[in-house]
């Protein structure tokens, strides 16, 4: 047997990788696991309208017992759509962003990775020009 012919090889190369195919860049979302374990608490705190009021936000973050300055960044690169409301997908961002720096020892970036940003919110960076690299 040759080529694509070779023990029933198919010419597509990507549907016979044992770990699937390649993410679309486009929708790809490396919190997207994180949200899915997230999706309980967030419910918990009793978002009205699918948000959580700046309040509530801030009671979450303060409990995290991260400084004042690092909680304003964090709340700054997590309010994507700076409507002063955590919708669910930024309540994760907040929370993986707490948590790389508490857990991990991590600096809190000056932008968010694309790859962090929920693929339903990287057109209102992209309007602003600029926001992820």
């Amino acid at each position: 047997p040759t080529g694509a012919n070779k023990f029933g090889k198919t010419d597509n190369a990507m549907a016979s990788n044992p770990f699937g195919a390649a993410e679309d860049a486009d929708e790809y979302w490396a919190l997207e696991e994180s949200a899915e374990r997230l999706k309980e608490s967030f419910e918990a705190l009793g978002p009205q309208g699918g948000f959580l009021s700046p309040q509530t936000a801030k009671e979450v973050l303060v409990k995290t017992g991260l400084q004042k300055e690092q909680l304003r960044q964090i709340w700054a690169l997590s309010d994507i759509d700076r409507d002063g409301y955590f919708d669910h997908h930024e309540y994760v961002v907040a929370m993986f962003l707490c948590d790389a720096v508490m857990q991990k020892g991590r600096p809190i970036p000056a932008e968010l990775p694309m790859s962090v940003i929920p693929p339903s919110k990287r057109p209102l960076l992209k309007e602003r020009g600029g926001g992820f690299f």
